[in-house]
């Protein structure tokens, strides 16, 4: 399972990252934060579907 978090930048930009090792520099807080939802959100989809099908 993810859980991905957002770090702000002294530049202003944000940095969405995850445990697993996911991470991107996003503009601002607000797009890192959707992001990091959108990691956590699609890695729980794709292990439903893996737990569904195994």
């Amino acid at each position: 399972m993810c859980y991905a978090d957002t770090t702000a930048n002294p530049d202003g930009t944000a940095t969405a990252h995850c445990y697993c090792g996911w991470s991107n520099t996003y503009p601002d807080h607000d797009t890192a934060d959707a992001a990091a939802e959108n990691h956590t959100r699609d890695a729980e989809a794709a292990e439903a579907e893996f737990a569904a099908t195994h």
